[in-house]
C-alpha cells in the first residue's frame, strides 16, 4: 500500500473524527432525522453531475447505498442524539473494524495474517484504553443502536469491495439518491416544524452542515471508497481505529475537555498498533523488490 495512500487513510480518520463534533453542534440546531436528510441532500446536489446509470450494477449500488446512507446514518444520528457524550459513541463505533475483517475474511476470502491481527488487537487495546469510561454504561439503549449503525456500515463496506468499474463519486452520488427518500420519509413521519428550524438556523449550524456534507461525507466517504476499492479490506480498516483520536482532540478543542495520562497512552497503544500493521507490510514489499533486482 502506497504511503501516500495511507496518509489519505489518515486524512479520511480526521474528516470522521472531527465529523464526530460537527454532528453533535448540528443536533443543536436540527431535529436529528431533518440533519441528516439535509446533508444528503447537499450531497446529492453536489454529486449529481457524475451520476449515472450502471447496467447490471443497479442492485448493489442500492443495498450499498441503504448500508452506508440511508439505513446506517439513521440509526447513527439516533445513537448520538441518545449519547450524552461523544466518547460513549466513538468506542462502539470502532467495533466496524473487527467487524468488517470477519466479513472480509468470510465473505471476501480476504487473509487475515497472524502478523496483522496482532497490529489490529495492539491497536484497538489503544482506542479502548483511550475511549473506555464507566458512564457507558449508563447508556445501554444508545450503544445498541449505534451497534445496530456500525453493523450497517461494515456490511456497505464489504459489499463496496465487490463494486467495479463505478466511479467514487458516482457511488457517493448513488448513495445520496437512495438515502434521502429514507430520512426525509423519517422527519417528516416522527419530526415537525422542519421549515422554522431551517429559517432559524445560524452559520454555525449551516457550517456544521456543510462540514458532514463536504468534508465527512464526499472527502471521507469518498475517500474510503477510493481506498477500498484500490487495497484489501484488511488493510484499509485498521487505518480508520485513528478516528477515536482525532474525534477526542476535535472535542478537546470544542468543548475544552482536557487530555488525560491515559488518552496518550492510548493514542501511542494505537499507533503502534497501526504501525506494526503498514510497517510489516512495507518491509515484506522491500524484501521482494530486493529479491527481483539483480
Amino acid at each position: 500500500m502506497p504511503v501516500h495512500h495511507i496518509l489519505f487513510g489518515f486524512l479520511v480518520s480526521i474528516a470522521w473524527g472531527v465529523n464526530f463534533v460537527a454532528m453533535k453542534i448540528g443536533l443543536n440546531h436540527l431535529s436529528p432525522f431533518l440533519f441528516i436528510a439535509l446533508r444528503f441532500a447537499i450531497v446529492l446536489m453536489l454529486m449529481a453531475p457524475w451520476l449515472r446509470v450502471m447496467q447490471g450494477k443497479m442492485w448493489l449500488l442500492l443495498w450499498i447505498g441503504l448500508c452506508l446512507g440511508g439505513v446506517h446514518f439513521a440509526f447513527a444520528i439516533m445513537g448520538l442524539q441518545l449519547a450524552e457524550n461523544i466518547t460513549s459513541i466513538v468506542v462502539i463505533v470502532q467495533m466496524h473494524v473487527p467487524i468488517t475483517l470477519i466479513m472480509a475474511h468470510i465473505f471476501l476470502q480476504e487473509r487475515l495474517s497472524y502478523w496483522r491481527g496482532s497490529g489490529i488487537v495492539i491497536a484497538f487495546m489503544g482506542v479502548l484504553l483511550i475511549t473506555f469510561d464507566p458512564a457507558i454504561a449508563n447508556e445501554r439503549l444508545a450503544i445498541l443502536v449505534i451497534f445496530g449503525a456500525t453493523l450497517f456500515y461494515s456490511t456497505g463496506s464489504v459489499l463496496l469491495r465487490r463494486l467495479k468499474d463505478v466511479g467514487v463519486f458516482n457511488t457517493q452520488a448513488w448513495t445520496a439518491v437512495f438515502g434521502l427518500p429514507i430520512l426525509l420519509s423519517l422527519t417528516f413521519m416522527t419530526e415537525a416544524d422542519q421549515m422554522t428550524q431551517l429559517m432559524a438556523m445560524n452559520q454555525e449550524g449551516w457550517m456544521a452542515v456543510f462540514y458532514t456534507a463536504v468534508v465527512s461525507s464526499i472527502i471521507g466517504y469518498g475517500g474510503m471508497n477510493f481506498l477500498v476499492k484500490r487495497h484489501p479490506v484488511t488493510l484499509i480498516a485498521p487505518i480508520f481505529l485513528s478516528v477515536p483520536i482525532f474525534a477526542t482532540m476535535a472535542a478537546v478543542i470544542a468543548f475544552d475537555e482536557i487530555l488525560t495520562p491515559r488518552f496518550l497512552m492510548g493514542a501511542s497503544l494505537t499507533l503502534l498498533g497501526l504501525a506494526v500493521i503498514h510497517l510489516r507490510d512495507w518491509w515484506k514489499k522491500r524484501q521482494l523488490v530486493e529479491e527481483l533486482l539483480p
